[in-house]
């Protein structure tokens, strides 16, 4: 991404990094704060951490450090319009679009194969099993490929912050696929259960609270369209540190919205047991969480409640798993309680 300083051209007024460094910190800190509430439902109330939390923590770590790595950016000059920046400062700033560039491709592909070893959890066929690990796959050939595209744009690697970058190839069909892509996967994944829970037989009220849920994993497709969308825009423009404030606005938003969108539904069993009159039942019961009566309240993924404990402890699940620690919900995090299986193999 060469950088190019024109005498010619008058210093223009006007900062974006101020507002650049607040939003990295608000998302960010959004993001952190939802995980560690994730974590202590999962490890104290629910007793069932995995690896789907172990790998979504490698990507909160790698999402903290893209937005440090925005706020650095900002003392260089970006989000300052080109023409004010001083030359001396280019390579800085194209070491710290190297770094972004490395840092979103691992993160978001962290937190991708998070969200499908979640899925495993729910998985109640061979067949949907196998979907997944097929999925994981492609995600971790996915991240290998272009993580080696972005460490060796250049040739040597340091030519990447040359201001000129006589030695690079030409990125942007590169960066174009790997934003498509990467919104395509994104859409992937948050399709991927939705002919599952639309076979599941539950209340209407339930059902649609779990589509509620997914749905709202679209706002990170949206919000990895708009981030393909200023990629193109900041690659074109001949003052890319202006422009590239909405770049680097819209990819912290994706990452960490997928962050909180793949652990809030973890946190119902916490909620449920801080305020459990308003979120005890979704059913009007107030029983004590046995039979069939507790087997219909509860929505979400990752939270969904049964009363079947017999049946699920044929299935090789921990009692701890199932239950609060009250003993007063029946929270199925492992698998959903289903009658029937969700794939029709």
């Amino acid at each position: 991404m060469p950088l190019v300083h024109n005498p010619n051209v008058p210093p223009e007024p006007g900062s974006r990094a101020g507002a650049l460094i607040a939003l990295q910190v608000f998302f960010v800190a959004v993001a952190l704060l939802v995980y560690c509430l994730r974590v202590y439902t999962r490890a104290f109330i629910l007793r069932s951490i995995g690896h789907d939390d172990y790998i979504m923590g490698l990507a909160v770590i790698l999402s903290i450090g893209l937005s440090i790595n925005a706020c650095i950016s900002t003392t260089f000059g970006w989000g300052h319009h080109l023409s004010s920046i001083p030359p001396s400062n280019y390579s800085s700033i194209l070491i710290t679009i190297w770094i972004a560039e490395l840092l979103f491709t691992l993160s978001t592909s962290l937190a991708k194969i998070s969200i499908l070893f979640f899925y495993l959890r729910l998985a109640v066929t061979k067949t949907y099993r196998t979907i997944i690990h097929c999925s994981i796959g492609f995600i971790i050939i996915w991240a290998i490929t272009f993580t080696l595209v972005v460490i060796f744009q250049c040739t040597p690697i340091p030519e990447y912050w040359n201001p000129t970058g006589t030695s690079c190839r030409d990125p942007e069909a590169a960066l174009f696929i790997h934003g498509l892509t990467n919104s395509l996967t994104d859409v992937y994944i948050y399709i991927l259960p939705m002919k599952m829970v639309w076979e599941v037989q539950l209340p209407k009220r339930q059902r649609m609270g779990l589509i509620g849920i997914f749905a709202a994993g679209f706002l990170v497709c949206v919000a990895g369209a708009l981030r393909l969308y200023y990629s193109i825009l900041t690659q074109k423009s001949t003052d890319t540190p202006w422009e590239g404030f909405n770049l680097w606005t819209w990819e912290s938003i994706e990452i960490n919205l997928g962050i909180v969108c793949s652990s809030a539904p973890c946190l119902k069993a916490l909620i449920t047991k801080m305020i459990p009159r308003m979120f005890g039942s979704v059913g009007g019961s107030k029983g004590t969480g046995n039979g069939d009566e507790s087997g219909r309240r509860g929505i979400g993924m990752g939270y969904l409640e049964s009363g079947r404990r017999e049946r699920d402890r044929e299935r090789g699940e921990s009692e701890d798993e199932l239950t609060g620690r009250d003993g007063n919900e029946c929270v199925l995090v492992a698998k959903m309680d289903v009658h029937q299986s969700w794939l029709k193999v």
